[in-house]
């Protein structure tokens, strides 16, 4: 546990993601969307010029490998931008408010309820992913694989909102997680009874950093996972 900490004060953590490390993750739904982007070109192509399958091909290798690199380069450039400029947490005597660029989330020592084991990959990625160019190719399976990474994260009431310049696709997911509940798209905030905050996204062992110090400090009810 750090020493000389004053639980009076805030203080703000800086994400510990890396895009390099995220991105690799993504590799199952680059490569499957190269191929499926590929193969939709080989077919339209070859009824084009059926007598050239040298054309056919290497329009298929050409156009494919040119869509999962941008869409490679698209989502990197996102995470960069997310982890780096926006994704920040605030630990406070108030309790925990993180923000990504998208939504801010405040939760409040009094509102948390536990810690549980759960998927920390981010609910709006999958937003990120296809406008990046995997919409319409079919590809959820794949992106549902690429998005899974467990943590443990700190349930409780929550308030979310907005932020100023969010991307509509992103909190269009939020929106639908939420089974309509939430309005965010609209400007408005939503009431979470179930709101999630991970804290290993800031601190890589936050139990014995500055986020356990705190809910130790304001919540020492609440038990640790083993």
């Amino acid at each position: 546990m750090p020493a000389g900490i004053d639980f009076s004060a805030p203080v703000e953590l800086r994400c510990i993601l890396r895009p390099q490390s995220e991105m690799r993750r993504m590799i199952p739904t680059v490569i499957f969307t190269t191929l499926f982007v590929g193969l939709v070109v080989a077919v339209i192509v070859g009824l084009m010029a059926p007598n050239t399958p040298a054309i056919w091909l290497t329009a298929a290798i050409v156009v494919g490998l040119a869509t999962g690199g941008l869409m490679y380069g698209r989502i990197h450039a996102r995470l960069a931008r997310t982890y780096g400029d926006r994704q920040r947490l605030t630990v406070s005597p108030y309790g925990l408010i993180r923000t990504d660029g998208t939504i801010r989330t405040d939760m409040p020592w009094a509102g948390m309820n536990r810690i549980e084991v759960r998927n920390s990959a981010l609910p709006g990625r999958r937003a990120n992913v296809r406008q990046a160019g995997a919409a319409g190719v079919g590809a959820n399976a794949v992106l549902d694989v690429a998005r899974t990474k467990i943590a443990a994260g700190i349930v409780g009431r929550a308030t979310i909102s907005p932020l100023p310049g969010a991307n509509r696709a992103q909190l269009k997911v939020h929106d639908r997680l939420s089974g309509g509940r939430s309005n965010l798209r609209g400007g408005g905030s939503h009431l979470a009874e179930q709101g999630l905050i991970f804290p290993g996204e800031f601190e890589e062992n936050w139990a014995q950093g500055v986020v356990g110090a705190y809910l130790r400090h304001y919540r020492p009810d609440i038990r640790f996972p083993a």
